[in-house]
């Protein structure tokens, strides 16, 4: 595979597709995934894996061609096809991918941009995390911030994640998973007004017995403060640990965290599966539910 994507010249209207049926003479998933990431500001990650792209105007080009790309071609050809695919593709409306499918992908940007918060929601469950994925390729920086100051979505019954209200989680790291050196960060997290998101700490040590300790920790000061209810704790163990220990000592686990790629494959190597974290999401029967992130992305989200 070149480390480099280069595309010399598009023609006048042509998108990715008619790109590939011209200088290919028919649709190479490969060559796709190329296309579609040499739209994206250079990435070391992207050459690592060759698909990005060689010059500024191969990926001027290639932006062009994508924003000529309808959203129904874009849905109906998936950069990979798994089961997480299949699931993101039975959890896609289908009455608002109806609104949408005919639109380029230009369009949406432009209603993205233009559009009041209300109808952006409106057309949000049509849209697949491609689709999502690849119109963030066509904006700036700018963009992005701009329709970030008008879309918010606010846990229920919070004001968490909505216009106007700063959250923030209290990361209470050791280096020796010392339930004293836990418990002082917390304080000190507390002195500023913080921690209303998420107490969570990153253990080092993920064995049941030391993430038991842990989350007793982070619930003890939870319930001496009175906050139970009100702020949730996590130890960030993989998910099959702290299930472990929430079924051993139930009441101990708030919170149950797992790191999530966007393959199966690149899960596999995590110990996790579509069915596994499917089953976990179903156990949480209390108030809080499952807390996730995209690996090498630290902003997770919280499931209530």
């Amino acid at each position: 595979m070149a480390r480099f994507v280069t595309i010399p010249e598009i023609e006048l209207g042509e998108d990715i597709f008619a790109y590939m049926q011209r200088t290919v003479g028919h649709f190479d998933a490969t060559r796709y995934r190329q296309l579609v990431g040499a739209a994206n500001d250079y990435k070391e990650g992207d050459e690592a894996i060759g698909v990005a792209a060689a010059d500024t105007h191969s990926r001027e080009c290639a932006r062009t061609l994508l924003s000529h790309t309808t959203i129904a071609a874009l849905h109906t050809h998936p950069l990979f096809i798994d089961d997480l695919q299949q699931l993101i593709w039975g959890t896609t409306a289908p009455g608002a991918y109806e609104q949408v499918k005919s639109w380029k992908l230009g369009e949406l940007k432009a209603h993205l941009l233009e559009q009041s918060e209300a109808d952006i929601k409106a057309i949000m469950p049509g849209l697949n995390s491609d689709v999502i994925a690849a119109v963030t390729k066509l904006m700036s920086n700018d963009e992005l911030v701009a329709i970030g100051q008008k879309v918010f979505n606010p846990l229920p019954d919070s004001q968490l994640g909505a216009k106007g209200y700063m959250g923030a989680r209290i990361q209470p790291n050791s280096p020796t998973d010392n339930p004293e050196d836990i418990a002082w960060q917390v304080f000190n997290g507390f002195a500023f007004a913080t921690g209303d998101v998420l107490v969570g700490t990153n253990p080092v040590d993920s064995s049941e017995a030391n993430i038991a300790a842990i989350e007793q920790t982070l619930k003890d000061i939870i319930e001496t403060f009175d906050l139970a209810g009100v702020i949730p704790w996590s130890v960030l163990a993989h998910i099959d640990i702290q299930a472990a220990v929430a079924a051993q000592q139930p009441g101990l686990v708030a919170l149950t965290f797992q790191s999530l790629a966007g393959t199966d494959d690149a899960n596999r190597t995590f110990d996790l599966t579509l069915d596994k974290m499917l089953r976990h999401a179903r156990s949480q029967t209390g108030k809080y539910g499952l807390y996730f992130g995209p690996r090498s992305w630290d902003r997770p989200l919280v499931l209530y």
